[in-house]
């Protein structure tokens, strides 16, 4: 507020909505602030294709069944802490609600349990396979298949809930 005279209403230095005008930093060309969520997102793409190549390698190349759960358990938690600093933002981005950031983490988990179940039985046809894909990691894996996708959405589940906290 500045001073007027006495007997004058007082008058604010600035208009109300001056506040909400964009300025020239970042993001200020489109009137937004970029959102949080956009490099946090590529770095959890990233953790999601390193951990789908992981249960590729441990499921396909080890013939490893027990090893999926372990996999799927720590590329399910490297997606949601990943994705949990999208909550927090830094600067003036725009935070993310925390209920989008963790079903876009148990999404993303889940899509990439599912592709590398594909490459994994892409992998066995090469080797001469001749089972369709649900009866080729069913006779495969069993119970497995759906426990490493479970385990995946879960572990993703925490690590995007116990995040950093915005202060």
């Amino acid at each position: 507020m500045t001073s007027n005279a006495p007997g004058e209403r007082p008058r604010l230095s600035q208009a109300p909505g001056d506040r909400y005008r964009p300025t020239d930093e970042p993001g200020a060309a489109s009137g937004r602030s970029p959102s949080a969520l956009t490099g946090a997102l590529l770095r959890a793409d990233i953790a999601a294709m390193l951990g789908a190549a992981a249960l590729v390698l441990v499921g396909a190349v080890f013939a490893s069944t027990f090893g999926l759960l372990f996999v799927a358990g720590f590329m399910g938690t490297a997606i949601g802490l990943l994705l949990a600093r999208a909550a927090v933002p830094l600067g003036n981005q725009v935070p993310v609600a925390r209920g989008l950031v963790v079903r876009v983490a148990m999404g993303l988990a889940l899509v990439a349990v599912a592709v590398s179940y594909v490459a994994i039985w892409l992998y066995g046809r090469g080797e001469g396979g001749t089972l369709g894909l649900f009866d080729y990691l069913w006779t495969t894996f069993g119970p497995f298949v759906p426990a490493v996708a479970i385990i995946a959405m879960l572990t993703a589940w925490w690590g995007a809930s116990a995040g950093p906290v915005q202060r």
